[in-house]
């Protein structure tokens, strides 16, 4: 079996690694995600890389790699890089939706199938159903490019839906679940000919189903795996904040707020908006999401326990202003309309009128709704997301800042992360009973030896 990294070595994300086994007559992918830090150094929101221009800025940035066999065809041509009769790999296996590990899916030959579960393609599909179509964004089905004819319907990539075990040629996997901040994560142990290999994914021990993760680690140390891909995402930190402890301070913050209370919060993470429904209800008050939030939840709902009926009476859908501006039928996308007929669809004069009321999830890029919502005195927002890690994250948090100032809304930083801290890490490597571990999605790889008696061998990118 052979190894190599075309992401995620000395980065958080953007993890890539490609398994090939000749024996086996196998080759695949683990994951094929993008790297938000290498994408945020030439990119931001007016700098994006031109649709027109295929694959060419993204390979000339960097942004990915370049390898033979494995892109689509119109993508190729706008590059001028040679085209393939058939793909060099077999199949990518898709760990969990975040998009460090998903998103650059959208650039591979739809002859490559993906293997997930049903809850993280439910994901990818409800993400891409409520988002805006842009190159890097085509995970579920694509256009071609150049687009000639926006009535053509888009290409479908071929996704394989996986309950536990596959078969890929001689290839054996299995996919584990995991906790993580986003329902339906998974860890590997791969069979190949000559070697068994692990692979964490993105995992934690301090989840509400922090059970999974202890389940296999155990299973890691009863199968002994030749190599173990770990990832050290929070190795040089030792907070180990749990869900709990999010819906316990932040029931005290509401409890002690008389007016608004904004929550900030992944939408992705459906363990986070479970607890903030329970806050909201422990306090008397309804919790308030958008449309893209109710459209998630409600596909979500068939794969993930405990997510409430949209009608429920702790729920409220915001309906808030699109377009023209006038609340227009038009104004709205047509997976919208329907929840424009709720019984609990409600406006930003509803809620301003009932600031005691309502918790109300808006997301940095929902700060201008303040406007609208008009929050009194003795509002808050609480942050229940990673802090700023980055010059242009602290940016951001210093123009919300000033918007929660300019209101005189208060700022509260409530979160518990999705992976694993220094001490938890060590208990994951030492149970795994791993012969030689690889450290992966970390910018601390050198700290991994500090911590376990494991062998650890330093990955290279390669290219």
């Amino acid at each position: 079996m052979d190894l190599r990294f075309y992401g995620g070595v000395n980065q958080i994300g953007g993890n890539k690694i490609l398994i090939t086994d000749k024996k086996a007559d196998a080759s695949v992918f683990l994951d094929f995600g993008m790297n938000f830090a290498v994408h945020s150094r030439y990119f931001e929101e007016f700098i994006q890389p031109r649709t027109s221009n295929g694959l060419v800025d993204y390979l000339e940035m960097g942004i990915i790699p370049k390898i033979e066999g494995v892109y689509r065809d119109d993508l190729l041509e706008f590059a001028k890089m040679k085209k393939h009769k058939e793909p060099s790999v077999d199949a990518v296996v898709l760990s969990h939706a975040h998009l460090d590990h998903s998103s650059h899916i959208s650039f591979l030959d739809e002859r490559i199938p993906v293997y997930c579960n049903d809850t993280t393609f439910a994901i990818l599909k409800a993400v891409q159903e409520t988002g805006r179509r842009q190159l890097g964004s085509e995970i579920i089905d694509f256009r071609r490019r150049p687009i000639q004819d926006y009535k053509d319907e888009p290409v479908k990539r071929k996704f394989v839906h996986v309950d536990r075990k596959l078969k890929i040629n001689g290839l054996e996997i299995e996919m584990l679940p995991v906790d993580h901040s986003v329902p339906g994560a998974t860890g590997m142990i791969v069979h190949g000919s000559d070697m068994t290999l692990a692979y964490s994914g993105d995992l934690r021990m301090h989840g509400t189903d922090g059970h999974l993760t202890e389940e296999f680690v155990a299973r890691l140390g009863a199968e002994k795996p030749d190599v173990f891909l770990c990832e050290g995402t929070r190795i040089d930190e030792v907070d180990r904040n749990s869900e709990a402890y999010v819906r316990d301070t932040s029931t005290k913050v509401i409890a002690d707020t008389s007016e608004l209370v904004i929550a900030d919060f992944a939408f992705k993470d459906t363990t986070r908006f479970k607890t903030f429904l329970e806050v909201a209800r422990s306090n008397n008050r309804k919790l308030a999401i958008e449309f893209k939030d109710a459209f998630y939840i409600r596909e979500l709902s068939r794969f993930v326990s405990g997510l409430p009926d949209l009608h429920d009476d702790s729920l409220l859908l915001y309906e808030s202003k699109k377009r023209s501006g006038t609340y227009a039928e038009s104004d709205y996308e047509k997976w919208e309309r329907e929840f424009l007929n709720y019984g609990n669809t409600v406006r930003a004069g509803y809620l301003g009128a009932h600031q005691g009321d309502v918790v109300v999830a808006l997301g940095y890029f929902d700060v201008a709704e303040l406007i609208d919502l008009k929050p009194k005195t003795n509002s808050v927002y609480i942050k229940s997301a990673s802090e700023a890690f980055n010059e242009e994250q602290e940016f951001d948090t210093q123009r919300l800042k000033a918007w929660l100032d300019h209101f005189g809304v208060g700022y509260k930083q409530v979160h518990a992360s999705g992976h694993a801290p220094r001490d938890d890490l060590k208990r994951v490597m030492d149970q795994s009973s791993a012969k030689k571990i690889i450290p992966i999605h970390t910018e601390h790889a050198d700290m991994f030896s500090s911590l376990t008696d494991v062998p650890i061998q330093l990955p290279t990118l390669a290219g």
